[in-house]
């Protein structure tokens, strides 16, 4: 039966904390339980909880979890927007975004199929697929986001009496649930990035071919994917952003109790005066029963003078022969941002990289790309085209074009 949307809308309105009470509900509701939540929620000088119970039914705002059964759910787009009005989210798992890239992959083959047929309706509803699952992605990504927001709120905001190690878990937990799925996302070498550039490819020779008339979807798509990139990139930052702060306190407040665990468990089972014979510092001291007479000051003088601590080493900051290699290696890394300052813009990091340092090897190219990509004050683009390899001292890289310039 159509709705009418303004009657729709207008009983929601009207019918705000009934209808949140009802979706923050976990699992389906029976009729008894909706009743009661009318009488709490719901304004019995205007509306009688009968006719509220069947409003709810004919709008379709509760269907029935089976045919024929007692128990309700609400429907699925309603529960979307009030879980979108209350910021309330629910995070993208690894099972979601690997079902998404099966179905980015599935409409690419059907595109290139297409393409290769020369027949545009094919090329048209793969590239409409296409764009309903990018756009998908990123209301899962927006709602990740506003997931972690809510979580770390929620958190900061529990004053309850718990344990470190319960806090310590919940905020490990959230990260396995919020930040882990995001970095499979922007993973370079994903497989959801190798989908993506795959997938420009395919819209690229498709507009190319000429098979596709409207070239305004598939530059949609095209949009959808640059936008789908930045838009997890960021998610990811600010989700690490809030997390870590939480996890490396919680970290080390854990470790600290940890050990305190261990020297009251130690303390149990050992008698007191043992622990202050073998754990306590014992200072050295000397009962004065009468005020010390001038040889004794001059033996305490004297032994001072003649056991002088021992200076701190000194750290040589120029590079010797007998410097070690790691640190010869964090010299070089610490000094790659500067270094590439003086030429920016630069189009392809990896080239400058192995160009300037060839006697640099695989693992040492990898930290300085790292060092380059994660510097606050330089801006970093990841160009999507196909991987090009790029020789090392000992090995060969394969990385995809990125450009940098000044943030």
């Amino acid at each position: 039966m159509q709705i009418a949307p303004k009657r729709y809308f207008d009983f929601c309105a009207a019918h705000v904390p009934l209808l949140h009470a009802i979706a923050m509900r976990p699992g389906d509701v029976s009729e008894a339980q909706v009743r009661q939540m009318i009488r709490t929620y719901g304004d019995p000088a205007q509306e009688g909880t009968d006719s509220t119970w069947q409003r709810l039914l004919e709008l379709q705002v509760l269907a029935p979890l089976e045919e024929g059964s007692s128990h309700y759910v609400m429907s699925q787009p309603l529960l979307q927007l009030v879980n979108f009005l209350f910021n309330d989210a629910v995070p993208t798992s690894p099972e979601i975004i690997e079902g998404y890239i099966a179905a980015l992959e599935s409409a690419r083959k059907r595109l290139v199929s297409g393409v290769e047929a020369l027949d545009p309706v094919s090329v048209g509803m793969a590239a409409n697929e296409v764009d309903h699952t990018l756009r998908r992605m990123q209301d899962d990504l927006s709602a990740t986001h506003r997931a972690v927001m809510a979580e770390v709120a929620r958190y900061k905001a529990d004053r309850s009496a718990v344990s470190v190690r319960e806090r310590y878990l919940r905020i490990v937990t959230l990260m396995d649930l919020y930040v882990y799925p995001l970095v499979e996302i922007v993973r370079v070498d994903g497989v959801l990035t190798s989908t993506l550039n795959q997938l420009d490819d395919s819209l690229r020779h498709a507009r190319e071919q000429g098979v596709y008339a409207e070239i305004g979807p598939i530059e949609r798509v095209e949009r959808q994917i640059r936008a789908l990139r930045r838009r997890s990139i960021h998610t990811l930052n600010e989700s690490r952003k809030e997390l870590q702060p939480l996890y490396d306190v919680l970290r080390r407040s854990s470790a600290i109790a940890h050990g305190a665990t261990l020297a009251l468990n130690r303390l149990r089972q050992v008698r007191l005066e043992d622990w202050a014979v073998n754990y306590v510092p014992q200072a050295g001291r000397a009962p004065i029963e009468s005020p010390p007479t001038d040889e004794v000051l001059r033996q305490v003088i004297e032994h001072v003078a003649t056991h002088p601590p021992t200076p701190p080493p000194m750290l040589s900051m120029v590079e010797n022969t007998d410097t070690p290699p790691d640190y010869v290696r964090l010299l070089w890394l610490n000094g790659l941002p500067d270094a590439i300052r003086e030429e920016l813009p630069v189009k392809d990091l990896t080239d400058w990289l192995v160009k300037s340092y060839p006697e640099k090897g695989t693992a040492d190219a990898l930290l300085g790309l790292s060092k380059l990509l994660f510097d606050p004050a330089l801006d970093v683009k990841f160009k999507g085209h196909k991987s090009k390899s790029y020789r090392t001292r000992d090995g060969v890289l394969e990385v995809t074009t990125i450009s940098i310039n000044h943030a």
